[in-house]
């Protein structure tokens, strides 16, 4: 290693066509951390971890792995990452036993070592009773728990998961994310995607916020709440209405007016004062309401606060979205 910090970016961005994918993200993941990618389909996650891991190449700037450069030194960091893709790309016709041995063999683990790994890698992950079958018959949530063990076979640094629970009904979600805190007792670093806000607030120390490839937010998912928007105001109205007060769709407030609810919502830093001044602005308008509360804020609250800023800031200085 030449230094001790397990991923480095430096302002690096991805360009497909008048597509930015990917906008400077700069930020750094810490030995030992869980860090998390949040952010909706297409805000430029994937895109991110395979410039991180050798398939695409940054338009601009860069990234480093314990210090090598993912552009010139690809073997030393392709060495210190362990993947596990959102999309299955096992060998249909080997043993989950043999798929798991010629990863080994593939990635330089000596003959001796790869079956001794595959069948350490198959019991940590309740797998070496199937040890014998073919992958397509594994259930999904076993064949997510193989990628994980395939993941692992290296003995990796650091683990890249992509999408990790898509697409899983919540007992299969429950027992996979079991699984991914198996890894983190290996004392690895761990980078993973996620569109799933609880499954981010539950398993990250820190979370970057993506959306339409720029990255809006960092830091851990507690600290982020008491940043600024910790409080979120519902108020009920009687009747619905055709727009919000301009008041309340400015930088104030970014009020949204839930239709089906009949409900104004808005993420505040301090929820009494606010819901007091909402209150006022909805009624020197006509507005009749019905009834109004004040809660803490969850980090889906924020993040739909601030990839709803994201997006109307972008519409008004950019027609071209991210991806």
């Amino acid at each position: 290693m030449k230094n001790d910090v397990p991923v480095q970016l430096f302002d690096i961005s991805k360009r497909f066509g008048d597509t930015l994918a990917v906008d400077s993200a700069d930020f750094s993941i810490q030995k030992g951390e869980f860090f998390g990618l949040l952010g909706p389909n297409g805000a430029g996650k994937t895109t991110l971890i395979k410039m991180l891991i050798g398939l695409a190449n940054p338009t601009e700037g860069t990234a480093e792995i314990f210090g090598y450069d993912i552009n010139e030194d690809y073997q030393d960091v392709h060495s210190y990452i362990g993947f596990a893709p959102a999309e299955a790309n096992l060998d249909r016709e080997f043993s989950i036993f043999d798929n798991l041995r010629f990863h080994a063999g593939y990635n330089g683990v000596s003959p001796r070592e790869q079956s001794e790994r595959a069948e350490q890698q198959l019991k940590k992950f309740d797998l070496w009773e199937k040890r014998d079958n073919k992958p397509y018959e594994l259930s999904t949530g076993m064949r997510k728990k193989l990628l994980f063990a395939r993941s692992m076979i290296i003995e990796p640094k650091i683990v890249i998961l992509d999408e990790p629970t898509a697409g899983l009904d919540l007992e299969t979600k429950e027992a996979v994310q079991n699984n991914i805190k198996k890894i983190t007792e290996e004392g690895v670093t761990i980078l993973f995607t996620t569109h799933q806000i609880d499954e981010a607030e539950r398993l990250c120390d820190r979370v970057a916020i993506m959306n339409e490839g720029k990255v809006i937010e960092i830091g851990p998912p507690e600290e982020l709440l008491k940043s600024g928007q910790g409080d979120l105001v519902r108020i009920k109205l009687t009747e619905y209405i055709d727009s919000l007060p301009n008041e309340l769709t400015g930088d104030g407030y970014r009020a949204d007016f839930v239709r089906e609810e009949k409900e104004i919502k808005a993420t505040v830093a301090d929820g009494a004062e606010a819901a007091a001044d909402i209150m006022k602005i909805l009624h020197g308008a006509g507005i009749a309401t019905k009834a109004v509360q004040v809660e803490k804020a969850s980090l889906e609250d924020l993040f739909l606060q601030l990839t709803s800023e994201d997006s109307s800031e972008d519409s008004q200085i950019n027609s071209s979205g991210g991806s």
